[in-house]
């Protein structure tokens, strides 16, 4: 295994246990990768500004150099103050989707920053926007969209209308976009060639190391780029098939079981 200089993390389901915590054991291990000199990230779908204010809550702030927010689209240096963004969606591309799901029954709205731009809202879509701190704006979407490009466009549907909506999503092929899963009832829609891959190597020729020496842990389709980009690749123990099947390691226990803790105690700490 390669010397490992960078430890990033996605939130739900890895690093955070089922309470959405950091735990007391995975918040040690934090600090002991600080301890030795191994630089520390975060990468999430949440906007970074909502990472950020989180991480306080869980006090590792301190000990975070990069946070990878809104699935690939911000790079931030939290001590430094430093933001980097990728390509935005722009407003005509958007619009084009909003118009080929505004039939479908599945909820459509726009990101920019921590917050959603959407017509309507029900008590599912803001018990969601409430779980992930992103302000709802019930807004005209012809007229939002016709002045502004976004971060990122997202349809939320319940589980068993999800490979419906993934077929509705094949008559958008031609545009520049990529299409990624990120929850069961959260299909998302980004630039083609922004997603947590690509930041990482972004973030790590701003750390000015190799990405070869990052070791990157993950659960989800959404994640599968980052776990992929990274030298070290770990997917968690309950996490999907997809990511299990490019990673270079699977960790022995869930997010439940501090199965981040065990796997950096073993293969990292203890080398």
């Amino acid at each position: 295994m390669n010397a490992v200089q960078f430890v990033i993390t996605d939130l739900d389901n890895t690093l955070l246990n089922n309470e959405k915590k950091v735990s007391l054991l995975n918040h040690q291990t934090i600090a002991r990768l600080k301890e030795k000199g191994i630089y520390f990230g975060l990468a999430s779908g949440r906007d970074y500004q909502s990472v950020f204010e989180l991480s306080k809550d869980w006090k590792i702030d301190s000990f975070i150099d990069i946070i990878i927010g809104g699935n690939g689209l911000q790079i931030f240096q939290p001590q430094s103050n430093h933001l980097i963004c990728q390509n935005k969606i722009p407003n005509k591309v958007a619009w084009k989707i909003y118009e080929t799901f505004k039939d479908t029954g599945g909820c459509f709205f726009a990101r920019n920053g921590a917050d959603r731009f959407q017509e309507s809202t029900d008590a599912d879509l803001h018990a969601d926007a409430i779980k992930y701190q992103e302000p709802e704006n019930i807004v005209d979407l012809k007229d939002y969209l016709f002045t502004h490009d976004v971060d990122k466009v997202s349809i939320f549907c319940q589980p068993d209308q999800m490979n419906h909506m993934k077929e509705i999503a094949k008559q958008l092929y031609e545009l520049p976009i990529s299409m990624m899963q990120s929850s069961s009832h959260l299909l998302e829609f980004m630039d083609k060639n922004t997603n947590k891959g690509s930041a990482l190597h972004i973030a790590c020729k701003q750390l000015n190391i190799s990405i070869e020496s990052c070791m990157a842990f993950g659960d989800t389709t959404n994640d599968y780029s980052l776990i992929k980009a990274a030298g070290i690749g770990v997917c968690m123990k309950n996490g999907t098939k997809d990511v299990k099947q490019v990673a270079d390691h699977i960790t022995q226990y869930t997010n439940n079981e501090d199965g981040f803790y065990h796997f950096i105690q073993e293969h990292v700490l203890n080398t």
